[in-house]
């Protein structure tokens, strides 16, 4: 076998596809018992994009778009995993994903130049190249509360959702956590549930999704303007069609401020947030400004002023976190039947049979709702066993932060290719892990056509990026927030900056750079 994929979400079939173009031996491994990655397992009701579908959607097909009418400007679950099914059966991948097979174990052998990988039905794949497709959100995460095992009611992870749902009707509901998942599921289980209590560690910056139907006419519009609409894409830095503008929000009288503030925050979709000014991710005085403005759109939807200082962020500002998108969340705390327990002051002491209890008395429940997040980016190559050169393990070499040559490659571990991963870009994700995949399918294809076998980078390369990734960083109104981006979430673990905050366009030009310079940092042998 020439070349392994792990996952198949948006990313790993890409990659799935780019090396069979090569007409490679290739295969993939899903946990899963469907392909679609996070849009398989995160299927609780709510979920849906941030990001535009169609900028979300793969570009490599101009029959894929021609054929695929998107129904919303930010679509739902289902129709996200029917769409990456379709692009599956379309392209002639379905043949080559191994489904149920989670991956236990991944072990180099430098004898035969190949990776020895382990699932934990016992199957095993010898390739010589493996790519990790594991997606940053793919290890769920739980609160350090004991106690589950004796709740008798019905719960379920956000990111483990079962296939069947969850009928909250009728229902005493808790829901834990306020970030992406529980904003989007809160105002759908009170609609529904006889009481709800939200447990909050930390509120968000939220601002509304405004998300409208794609009429035919609309459709035939995008598709019109395809090459235009992917242009930008590139050019921006999350990877979305929306840059930040460049003139300062200081440089305007405070009317003119306030205008377009309002203007974005009624826009679609994360405008707010990636077409905002740049000088207000920069400046603590624009950030401030912006910040007040969105908190006083709070106040105005939520009734009761001390709920809403609640709801009201007063650690960060907007923007030093990715901001969840919103469809009448804050008007749910206006309903009488939904109580907000900060659990800064009201902390969970354990689960009970019956439900939950705080340190200030207990609440009864039938159905727990964990929005709680995931152990970011690390979390999922941690529950894989992977060792590479001299038994060294992944684990063991990223024990006090990821190491890795432009968060595709680690020192130690040959041929192992990371996509998606650690010390990424981060934002509208497939436009981040297409390049990715075309760069592996391209490296992969230099050692066949070289005589090569094995790629390799060096700690030196690895110095030289986590250099830059850490100093990208340094000094922003983002290092400082409490955020998943560094780990925060995770208690226990070393904080450390997990992503890449240059940008798509920057990071594209720095490994297109080093490619070009023999591929500065790699190895290539036989």
């Amino acid at each position: 076998m020439d070349a392994l994929v792990i996952g198949a979400g948006i990313s790993g079939i890409y990659q799935l596809y780019a090396l069979r173009e090569l007409g490679l031996d290739v295969q993939t491994l899903e946990a899963g018992s469907g392909v679609g990655g996070v849009w398989y397992w995160n299927r609780y009701p709510g979920a849906r994009f941030d990001a535009e579908s169609y900028t979300y959607g793969y570009f490599f097909s101009k029959e894929l778009i021609d054929e695929w009418d998107w129904s919303e400007e930010y679509a739902a679950q289902p129709e996200i995993e029917r769409y990456l099914n379709y692009a599956v059966d379309r392209f002639g991948l379905r043949e080559r994903i191994n489904l149920e097979q989670r991956v236990s174990s991944a072990v180099w052998d430098a004898s035969s130049g190949r990776w020895t990988v382990t699932t934990e039905s016992g199957r095993v794949w010898r390739p010589r190249y493996l790519v990790t497709a594991l997606g940053i959100l793919s290890a769920p995460a739980f609160p350090k509360v004991p106690g589950l095992e004796d709740f008798r009611g019905e719960w379920a992870h956000t990111g483990l959702w079962p296939a069947d749902g969850v009928d909250f009707t009728g229902k005493k509901v808790a829901v834990i956590g306020t970030g992406s998942s529980g904003v989007q599921i809160i105002p759908i289980v009170a609609k529904d549930a006889d009481s709800l209590v939200v447990f909050q560690r930390r509120p968000n910056w939220c601002t509304p999704i405004n998300n409208f139907d794609i009429t035919s006419e609309r459709m035939d519009d995008i598709r019109n303007r395809i090459d235009e609409i992917f242009e930008a894409t590139q050019l921006s830095p999350s990877g979305s069609p929306h840059s930040p503008m460049t003139e300062s929000s200081l440089d305007l009288d405070p009317e003119e401020r306030r205008r377009h503030f309002e203007k974005l925050y009624d826009s679609p979709g994360l405008v707010m947030a990636l077409g905002n000014f740049r000088d207000v991710s920069l400046d603590k005085r624009a950030n401030d400004n912006c910040t007040a403005y969105i908190a006083e759109r709070i106040r105005a939807r939520v009734d009761d002023p001390a709920v809403a200082d609640r709801l009201i962020p007063t650690d960060h500002g907007f923007g030093q976190k990715r901001p969840p998108l919103e469809n009448g969340y804050y008007e749910v705390f206006n309903e009488p039947h939904v109580t907000l327990v900060s659990t800064l002051e009201e902390s969970m002491v354990r689960f009970t049979e019956t439900g939950i209890e705080t340190s200030a008395g207990h609440y009864d429940v039938d159905v727990i709702v964990f929005a709680t997040g995931f152990d970011a980016v690390v979390g999922s190559y941690n529950k894989i066993d992977i060792r590479g050169e001299n038994g060294l393990s992944l684990k063991e070499h990223w024990e006090a932060g990821p190491r890795t040559w432009f968060g595709m490659q680690t020192a130690g571990f040959p041929n192992l290719f990371m996509i998606g991963g650690a010390q990424s870009v981060t934002g509208t994700i497939p436009r981040i892990t297409d390049f990715q995949a075309d760069w592996v399918a391209s490296a992969v294809e230099y050692a066949r056509d070289h005589g090569y076998t094995t790629i390799a980078t060096t700690e030196a390369a690895e110095d030289e990026w986590i250099d830059h990734v850490n100093g990208g960083i340094v000094g922003t109104l983002q290092e400082k927030a409490e955020s998943w981006a560094f780990g925060s979430n995770v208690p226990g673990r070393k904080r450390a900056y997990l992503l890449y905050a240059g940008g798509l366009p920057q990071y594209r030009e720095r490994v297109r750079a080093a490619t070009d310079d023999d591929f500065r940092g790699l190895t290539f042998s036989s």
